[in-house]
């Protein structure tokens, strides 16, 4: 594996998360705090499509916020000093029903091909022999054909990392606007006003109107870099952000705990793994991954 330094001084901001852990929600809450202040946005979901060598990528594509879901440590490691990030985990037992579900029904294969192959197999048996197929699949699961095995990667996860937030998605989807606040405070670009200002709201519509003129025919295309520059991130258009991409607005209308088993956001909550694990499940569970439990700091069976 080859690494370089990164190229910046600057710390890249980084959300690192895994297979069924919220990372559709969260990118949706990334890219539109992206968009909004203004900085380059950056999604992996595979080593391969950094070609193996995430500080060459970065330098390369001059990232300035990597999303990198699937987030092996191996890859991470040797530049992890100079991130600026948030990791999010969940519950492994409600990994595994979400993941079910997904592969079952709603997750798209136009970049995993080999779901396919995962979906015909979940077909063919029933539930209960489908939560113990999961398990199996995500302790080696081939994504575009790289090698993903999402117990291991939290598992192997470096915790003690102090310019990474560790977050539970349990934590988000109780308190999704104090957790959002509390994450993008911790990686520096939130306003430090907790107040709906006038001054706010006045320079947030200016960098508006400024930015639909850099892209009208009234502005030269080689103006365009004097006219670019960073917006800050308020504190209510974060809310506002978050609030735009709740469970009721992506799901169609929906609230928490009322289940659409062929959509993408499928029930929105958490521990759902106790309406669907029998006591063979938890058995199997207990035996195989009750240290995953404890290591990630959730009740073990």
């Amino acid at each position: 594996m080859k690494n370089l330094a990164i190229s910046t001084d600057t710390p890249i901001l980084a959300y690192f998360g895994h297979h069924k852990a919220g990372s559709s929600w969260i990118l949706k809450v990334v890219y539109s705090v992206c968009s909004e202040i203004g900085i380059k946005s950056t999604h992996f979901h595979s080593p391969k499509m950094f070609n193996f060598d995430l500080a060459e990528a970065i330098n390369r594509n001059k990232i300035q916020f990597l999303s990198y879901t699937n987030a092996d440590i191996n890859y991470v490691n040797p530049i992890l000093q100079n991130f600026k990030g948030f990791h999010v985990i969940r519950d492994p037992r409600d990994t595994v029903v979400s993941a079910y579900f997904s592969h079952l029904y709603s997750h798209s294969d136009q970049f995993w091909p080999e779901l396919v192959d995962y979906r015909k197999q979940l077909e063919k048996v029933s539930k209960d022999e489908g939560l113990f197929l999961t398990m199996e699949h995500l302790e080696r699961l081939k994504y575009d054909g790289v090698e993903v095995n999402v117990f291991k990667d939290m598992f192997g996860w470096n915790y003690s990392c102090p310019n990474i937030m560790e977050i539970k998605f349990e934590e988000l989807v109780s308190n999704p606007y104090s957790k959002f606040l509390d994450i993008f405070q911790f990686l520096g670009i939130l306003e430090k006003s907790n107040n709906i200002a006038l001054k706010s709201v006045i320079n947030y519509r200016l960098q508006k109107v400024i930015s639909k003129l850099i892209y009208s025919r009234y502005m030269p295309v080689n103006n365009l870099n004097l006219l670019s520059f960073r917006s800050p991130l308020y504190p209510w258009r974060l809310l506002s952000i978050v609030y735009d991409n709740n469970f009721i607005k992506l799901s169609g209308a929906r609230k928490p705990g009322e289940e659409n088993i062929k959509s993408h956001y499928r029930k929105g909550i958490t521990g759902d793994w106790k309406n669907h694990f029998n006591d063979e499940h938890k058995q199997y569970f207990k035996e195989k991954y009750n240290s995953l439990l404890s290591e990630l700091g959730y009740e073990i069976l």
